[in-house]
This record gives structure tokens, C-alpha cells and sequence, in this order.
């Protein structure tokens, strides 16, 4: 029981969560005995160890260094990084299934991982920017949140009451798809602040295949 963080609140039913930085969170209705949430746990363990294993890939820490042949993840897709020498500085370049990085000093890892990583920002920002303005269609009376791109502990994506939506960078590893359940389901917070049967019935009509979007997220199939 120590490695969850049981929540009694006022509910009929028990739910599970697994955030991005690897914390569960058991939520139980307040008259609930302890066996019955020790119940619950063992039969959600499987599902646990599946969302464990899925937020494993995107936490790459921060300062390890990549390496030519090792595997990234680039929107929703498994690529095979390679270093190679050329005259231009840290350019890289997407080709099928490789990401190249061509660099006048390859065996300078932290400045290969330095430019790896501003690299990845820079599409977050545009991929993200892209899909918040496809997503903003579904809500033609809405003025468009401020997009920032900031890094969230223990989530993919916030809406701010400032009309701000924040995503993190780290998203740009998931599918396209993806990003737009995230920003959608931020979008119908800027109607609804809490997880309210209303919250939901907006965001399946907006996007009506959510669940299946983030129940195969979850199964590493990459598609949150």
C-alpha cells in the first residue's frame, strides 16, 4: 500500500491513475473498507504496470547522453538516431525511420545532446502550435488560449486561468494524435475546471475517439 496514494472522496466507484512521474493514485469512495481497495489494486495491477511501462520511455533523464544507433521517440514513432560527421554544425535532419545529426564535432557528446534537444523544442513548439490551431475549429466562438511550452511534473498538459494552455515538451515524443486528446481535453477545462460528467460529455462530442486514443497511449501503442 505504500507505493500508492489512496484519495477517499465522495464517489460510487473506485478509479485508478498513473502520472508522468511515476506516482499512483488510487481513488476510493470515503465508506470503501481497506479490503476493498487492497481488492481493487490487485486487479488494476496489470493495468498499472502497463502505464508504469508507458511513461517509462518518454523519461529519458535529461542529462544522459544520447548515441549514434540508440532509439528516440519523434511523434508516436521509434527512430534510430545517427551521428554523423559533416561540415554544418548540429544540423538535424528527419529521413524514414532514422534522425540524423550531422555535426562538424560528433564526438562532443554534451553539445550533440545540447542540440538534440533544442531541436526537439523547436518542433514541440511548432507541431504544437499547429495542432492547437486545427483543434481550435471544434470551437469557433473561443478565443485561442496562449500557447506555453513548459515542463509539467506530473502531467502532459494544464489550462491556466490566465487563458493559457501549457503543454509539455515531452509530448512531441507522442503521436500527433495524441496531442490533439491533449489539447482538447485542456480546451474543455477552459469550460468546465473539474472532471464533471459535463467535462466529458464535451470532449467525447469534440473528439469522439478519445478514449480509445489514450487507452492505446496507454497500452504503448503511442497514439495519450
Amino acid at each position: 500500500m505504500s507505493d500508492y496514494r489512496i484519495i477517499r472522496e465522495k464517489r460510487k466507484s473506485f478509479a485508478a491513475e498513473v502520472n508522468p512521474d511515476f506516482q499512483v493514485v488510487i481513488k476510493a469512495p470515503n465508506e470503501a473498507p481497506d479490503i476493498a481497495v487492497d481488492d481493487f489494486i490487485r486487479r488494476k495491477t496489470k493495468w498499472i504496470d502497463k502505464q508504469l511501462d508507458y511513461f517509462r520511455q518518454f523519461n529519458r533523464p535529461e542529462n544522459s547522453q544520447i548515441v549514434s544507433g540508440c532509439s528516440v521517440l519523434y511523434l508516436g514513432r521509434q527512430y534510430q538516431l545517427i551521428i554523423e560527421k559533416a561540415p554544418w554544425k548540429n544540423a538535424v535532419r528527419v529521413l524514414k525511420n532514422k534522425i540524423y545529426i550531422l555535426s562538424s564535432a560528433p564526438q562532443k557528446t554534451e553539445e550533440i545532446n545540447a542540440a538534440f534537444q533544442h531541436w526537439l523544442l523547436s518542433r514541440a513548439q511548432t507541431v504544437f502550435s499547429e495542432r492547437l490551431a486545427e483543434c481550435m475549429k471544434s470551437f469557433p466562438n473561443m478565443t485561442q488560449p496562449e500557447l506555453k511550452i513548459r515542463k509539467l511534473k506530473k502531467r502532459w498538459g494544464s489550462y491556466l486561468k490566465k487563458h493559457q494552455i501549457v503543454l509539455n515538451p515531452d509530448l512531441i515524443k507522442a503521436s500527433k494524435r495524441s496531442v490533439d486528446y491533449v489539447i482538447f481535453h485542456e480546451l474543455c477545462h477552459t469550460l468546465y475546471p473539474d472532471h464533471t460528467a459535463e467535462f466529458y460529455s464535451l470532449l467525447s462530442t469534440k473528439m469522439p475517439d478519445w478514449q480509445d486514443v489514450k487507452e492505446k497511449m496507454e497500452l504503448k501503442l503511442l497514439s495519450y
